[in-house]
This record gives C-alpha cells, structure tokens and sequence, in this order.
C-alpha cells in the first residue's frame, strides 16, 4: 500500500471531496471543504477531477510522512509548510519521495490550507463520497467522521515518474483576509425584519466568533432585532443566515443541519463564504446587499471555471 503515514494530527485535519450529494432529504449533511474555491485549484495543478478527496487542514499542527512518491499540491492559507524542514511556498504543486516529512506549523496568513495529491486520497467512500461530516459520523479515514488521528495512513497511488511542477499565477490568487464583506441575498423572509434591522445589519460590524465550526459560522455584534412569532421549520441552505433569539447571526456552512426553524435574512454569496472559511475567530466581518442576478452570474462563471 502506498500513501502517508501521519505523525500529527493536527488542530482538525479532515479528509474532503466534493460532498455526499443527493441525501439531504435523508437529513444527512453534504459535507465538502469549507473553502471549495481552494480545494479546487489544488486538484487542478494535478489535473485531478475536481471531486478528488483532499485534506483540509484547519490552523495547523499537521506532519505527515511520504511511504511513497507522488506529487502533492497545497492551496488555502499559508500555514508555513515545510518540507524535510525547508520551507515551501503555498499555492503550487511539487514532487515527494519516500521518507519526506511534510509539516504543517501555525498560519501565516489565512486558516485552512488544501493538500491534494495525484489521483486523490483513496480512502472508502461511504454514500457516494470520501467527505467527513462528525455530525453524521461518515466518511474520513475510516468511514466513521473522524478527524485525521496519529498513526493513520493516508492511501494514495504511486507515480512512477516525476510531475511537472506548477503553480497558480498571481492574478488568479485569491485575497485572503481576517476583514471580509459578506454579499447577502435577501431571502424570501426578509419582510419580517424591521427597516431599521436592515440599516443595523448594513452599518455594523460583526467578529468571527470562537465558538464557529463546520456547521455554522457564529458572528457577535450588537444584537438584531429578531422577529416575533412562530416559524416553520424547513430546509436550510448553504449560506443561509439564520438570527436566533439572542440576534446574533449565525451562516449556515456544509455541515449543517438538513432543517431548521429560525427566521432567515437570507443567504451569503457561496463565493463569499469561501473567504469566510479563512477568517480565524476575532476576524471582522461586515454585510453588503447584493442582487440575486449579479449573484448568479458569478457563480455561473466560478462553475463554468472549474467544471462543476
């Protein structure tokens, strides 16, 4: 068997593809790499299909050995990667060989960096799909949603032949930043909120709080007016931004639930909440209103990009 052993597991280190299509009426989640954009480019300085599994590794602390030889890409965050200690930029992909140590420290800049190798990890897919979702204890190393652990092995397949090396041109380089404005779709609830809810949310600023995670990015500011009465509980969407009673937002990520009952302003630009996915806690984060149009066309041409 070829692949990496891992010697640390890091903060959260999590195996991801494309997601668990087609179950959500099940209740199970999609799952994917929080920044899509980046997982992405990495499995395209491979040629991999975009679908391949990578790892997504949240604030560092990763260390993986190579028991084979392969190319490797890294996007996302610089979490000052080295290689057998010598230091390597991010963004690019590069050759291993058998006993290279590959070590993640703490981010540069960013929060989440993407590690693809060619041909994508081969663990078990489970559902149709290699991606961790805890919440619904599927996929990852072993199919239960667990976190990548110390002494796990990480298959993937043995090239026999260097690769050619690549790396993402500058003008493609996302801009990663710990000050972000989120563009909101208004949703079909947005009547229920007061106009002056809606000049609150468009002047104030919001902080990443530290109790975020894969399921929902959780802002505290001054509180929202939230609205009275009973709502139905129904499907929530990636991006949705959801006010609970105590009116501080919080926006849906893919590893949320499949339902839920709080009334929604609407939903963020998916392509915004990539940039989310880079913000460590404290980062701050301010609303802009856009149109659902201009909001599709980005999308269409960010899709038509990648071939989703």
């Amino acid at each position: 068997m070829t692949g990496f052993r891992v010697l640390k597991g890091g903060i959260l280190t999590l195996i991801q593809d494309i997601g668990r299509l087609g179950y959500q009426h099940l209740g199970v989640s999609r799952g994917g790499p929080l920044d899509a954009q980046s997982a992405y480019w990495a499995n395209r300085l491979l040629d991999n299909e975009p679908s391949a599994a990578v790892l997504e590794i949240t604030a560092g602390g990763f260390e993986v050995e190579a028991q084979s030889q392969t190319m490797v890409a890294v996007t996302g965050g610089d979490l000052n990667l080295t290689i057998n200690g010598e230091p390597q930029a991010p963004w690019r992909s590069f050759w291993v060989r058998q006993g290279d140590r590959l070590k993640f420290g703490t981010p540069r800049y960013g929060f989440r960096a993407y590690l693809a190798v060619s041909g994508g990890f081969q663990t078990e897919p489970v559902l149709g799909s290699r991606a961790t979702v805890a919440r619904d204890k599927l996929g990852g190393v072993n199919g239960h949603g667990e976190a990548v652990r110390e002494g796990d092995y990480l298959p993937c397949k043995h090239l026999t032949s260097e690769g050619i090396a690549r790396q993402i041109p500058q003008r493609y380089l996302p801009q990663i930043s710990q000050q972000i404005t989120l563009h909101l779709i208004p949703g079909y609830q947005q009547h229920e909120f007061s106009k002056g809810t809606w000049q609150q949310l468009w002047n104030q600023e919001f902080k990443l709080d530290h109790q975020s995670n894969r399921q929902g990015a959780r802002l505290q500011g001054k509180a929202l007016p939230v609205p009275a009465g009973e709502f139905l509980s129904e499907g929530v969407s990636y991006g949705a931004v959801q006010v609970p009673p105590n009116g501080q937002p919080i926006i849906m990520l893919d590893d949320r639930q499949s339902l839920g009952g709080y009334p929604k302003l609407g939903n963020i630009l998916p392509l915004d909440g990539f940039k989310l996915a880079q913000c460590a806690p404290g980062a701050v984060i301010r609303f802009q209103p856009i149109h659902l149009a201009a909001a599709q066309q980005q999308m269409r041409r960010y899709l038509r990009f990648f071939g989703l």
